[in-house]
């Protein structure tokens, strides 16, 4: 929960109460590294914050591969209901100061269950989004432009993340026909490229066996 106004304080204790375990931050600077820590399941977040935009916190958040739903909380001002609206996304909710506490824990639970529901669509981990429905990809909040066959590799490591899969696997997931065994080689190599993963850190080499993707 990003905000500094003392009236949203009980909204701390009430989710606390319902059992959520709640991490409050009064400047979006303070917010950054606990999100990327963390990884919150919702953020709460004030659009005027003392010292930051919380337009751009949001951007910072989401560039840190924080992609939990954001529930934005904003005064009556028509500028900032505009600022809002240019970041809105479909997992996004918003609510104007004054609120109850059951209107903004109603909002919350629909978010949270809006974004569990879409779950099984989405492989994360860590700054890593797979949207599988959507064919897209992002790494630490940015777009990654991504071939049909490269998609497909990433997408079928994702699933066995943590697990070694081997080449024959992989040409038989990805391909469906046999190929040559210097092709996983090659894709491995591009996809490693797009997603910044020179040191091998995330697409590891298993010697003699195959290819795990790593937790982050």
């Amino acid at each position: 929960m990003i905000d500094a106004d003392p009236r949203t304080r009980p909204l701390i204790t009430e989710l606390s109460k319902l059992g959520f375990e709640v991490y409050a931050a009064s400047r979006g600077r303070f917010a950054i590294p606990v999100g990327r820590s963390a990884r919150p399941d919702l953020v709460v977040l004030d659009v005027a914050l003392p010292d930051d935009d919380g337009i751009e916190t949001y951007d910072e958040l989401r560039a840190a591969g924080v992609n939990a739903p954001v529930l934005f909380l904003s005064g009556e001002e028509p500028e900032a209901s505009a600022a809002v609206r240019r970041v809105m996304t479909g997992a996004d909710g918003h609510v104007t100061k004054p609120f109850t506490l059951a209107e903004a824990v109603t909002r919350l639970q629909e978010l949270l269950a809006r974004d569990q529901a879409d779950e099984s669509r989405l492989l994360r981990n860590g700054g890593l989004t797979v949207d599988v429905d959507r064919r897209a990809v992002w790494r630490d909040g940015t777009r990654v432009e991504l071939s049909v066959r490269e998609f497909d590799l990433l997408s079928y490591l994702m699933d066995n993340l943590g697990q070694v899969v081997t080449k024959k696997q992989i040409l038989e997931r990805v391909w469906g026909t046999p190929s040559r065994s210097g092709t996983v080689e090659t894709y491995v190599y591009y996809l490693r490229r797009k997603l910044g993963d020179d040191d091998q850190s995330l697409i590891r080499t298993v010697r003699g066996l195959g290819y795990t993707m790593a937790r982050d």
